[in-house]
């Protein structure tokens, strides 16, 4: 097993550990992992002198064990992730194991003066980004508003007590595909990742102002949640074949007509069929495009039957046409 023991106090520190761990000869953004470790890559950045953000993106080819050490001051931890955890909480510290378990992506909000040992097992996938606000950072709002204090408080205390309950939403989730599976046609700098960042820390902030007010992110059923996602997946999987419907969707994720529609809008921000469309026209871009298929081709392949119809819909969603000359 391999063990790495930090802090998050500072982080050019910490950037320096990992990759005199791991990377030493790298002087690159990335830090990858040696293949008897891991294949893959950590990121560190530092969007201000008191916040930071971390990426992680590999796969274990061993057993990893982290020891993150508790801080003297107050700083928050914010971790986004779509992997899940078994956690255990003692007295001093957190001791967390990977787990098979599905996960549609959840987030848990930590006290970093309390500790944490995490257990990542050969095999496992990790896809996670982390957020760290310093005390400096965060103490002047406090101080101001002692609602507000009390309100982290105790999304602090439930976001462990329910972790499994607490989803990413829809802007939490797509901002976090895009730093941990960026379009690779896109130039990815420092700059890509920070916007991000702060995007999802923004969705954060919102989350506590309306906590306990006009909605509670931890009253949901979270069994309901994961067929949702495996509903999507499932969509995302079978772009070539016809739309199966509302009503054999809601079948497949065991609930009403009625509840999986509102769910499925209220997650994806669109209804099903617009979240399949959408998806098939990404694809009809990439083959198009990328791929340098014909329009006839793409239409075969993707079940399309109208090509006036296809067009306009290309049109409306890229702001080009799908024969437009490159």
């Amino acid at each position: 097993m391999y063990r790495y023991s930090f802090n998050f106090l500072d982080i050019d520190k910490l950037r320096d550990y990992f990759r005199s761990q791991l990377d030493p000869n790298s002087s690159s953004d990335k830090i990858y992992f040696p293949p008897e470790i891991g294949e893959g890559f950590l990121l560190y950045y530092k969007i201000s002198p008191e916040v930071f953000l971390f990426i992680n993106n590999y796969k274990a080819n061993a057993d990893i064990e982290y020891a993150r050490q508790p801080s003297n001051e107050k700083d928050i931890i914010l971790h986004f992730r779509k992997y899940a955890l078994d956690h255990q909480f003692k007295k001093n510290h957190i001791v967390s194991r990977y787990s098979s378990n599905y996960t549609p992506g959840n987030m848990r909000c930590m006290d970093a003066r309390k500790g944490e040992q995490v257990f990542i097992p050969k095999g496992a996938e990790v896809k996670s980004v982390m957020i760290v606000l310093k005390n400096s950072y965060t103490k002047p709002y406090f101080a101001k508003n002692n609602d507000l204090t009390e309100r982290l408080d105790s999304y602090i205390r439930c976001s462990h007590q329910d972790i499994n309950k607490f989803y990413l939403s829809y802007k939490q989730s797509s901002f976090f595909d895009q730093i941990v599976q960026p379009d690779t046609n896109k130039i990815e700098n420092h700059l890509y990742y920070v916007a991000r960042g702060i995007r999802l820390l923004e969705t954060f902030w919102k989350d506590v102002l309306r906590w306990k007010s006009d909605s509670d992110p931890f009253n949901i059923n979270c069994d309901q949640v994961g067929s949702i996602y495996k509903v999507s997946d499932y969509l995302k999987k079978n772009l070539r074949e016809p739309f199966l419907g509302v009503d054999q969707l809601a079948a497949m994720a065991n609930m009403s007509r009625t509840n999986f529609f509102s769910m499925f809008k209220e997650i994806h921000n669109q209804t099903p069929l617009e979240f399949f469309n959408n998806k098939r026209l990404e694809m009809s871009y990439n083959m198009i495009i990328g791929e340098r298929l014909s329009i006839r081709e793409v239409m075969n392949v993707l079940n399309y039957s109208n090509s006036s119809k296809f067009r306009k819909a290309f049109f409306n969603k890229f702001d080009i046409y799908p024969d437009t000359p490159r």
